[in-house]
Order: structure tokens, then sequence, then C-alpha cells
């Protein structure tokens, strides 16, 4: 009985161990993803915002990427949602919304991934 129960045991850790470990793995390449389109966009200056992963949901080959974007010294942030679509050599990033009902528009210069945001009503456009 305790032999049986040992190997039981170690069975489970294995499989959890395994478990997290490509869970974790998935998040750390889901980041790279992320980190690798925004570098490769010229019209951002990635130097001027603090950026962190709120969250990531992995359902299959599909994943969602929540990213909260701030000014650094100031007080301005952005969230952006990001789909991403599982490759053979990793993820990749297929769309950027704006968290919080955004609109269509593709938003000022500088937005992380069609980063447009709501203005109130009257509101002058930035330029």
């Amino acid at each position: 009985m305790s032999r049986w129960f040992w190997r039981l045991a170690a069975v489970i850790l294995c499989l959890t161990i395994a478990g997290c470990s490509k869970k974790a793995n998935d998040q750390d390449a889901i980041r790279a993803s992320i980190e690798k389109r925004l570098n490769g966009r010229s019209d951002l200056n990635m130097f001027a915002m603090d950026r962190e992963v709120k969250q990531i949901s992995v359902n299959g080959d599909k994943a969602t990427a929540q990213v909260e974007f701030r000014l650094k010294g100031g007080d301005a942030r952005m969230e952006i949602e990001y789909t991403l679509q599982r490759q053979s050599d990793g993820w990749e990033v297929l769309d950027g919304q704006p968290m919080g009902g955004g609109s269509s528009d593709p938003g000022p210069p500088g937005a992380p991934d069609g980063g447009g945001i709501s203005l109130p009503p009257g509101h002058p456009q930035p330029n």
C-alpha cells in the first residue's frame, strides 16, 4: 500500500510540474511576442512608457493579453488587449484593441496598436 501511494504521488507531482512549466513557457512566449511587436513599430517611443502585462489567458491555440501602458513621469495610462495565435515557432500577435469599448479609430500617433481613445463629445481632436 505504501509503495503504491508513493508511486501515485510521484506521478501526480510530475504531471503538475509539466503542466506548470508549459503555462509559464506560454506566458513568457506571449510576453516576448508582444515586446517584439512593440519594438518593431517605428512610430512608438517605448522609452517614454512603462508597460505591465496585467493578465494572460490561454485557450488552446488562442490567447489574450491585457497590457497597461503608463507615460513615465505622468498620470496618462492606456490598456490594450492583444489577441494572439499559437504558431509552430511561438505566438503571433494578431490584433490589439483598447480596453473599455474603444473606437475603431486608429488613435493618435504613438498609441500602441490601435490605441483609439474615446474623447468626450465636443473635445477637440489631438494633432
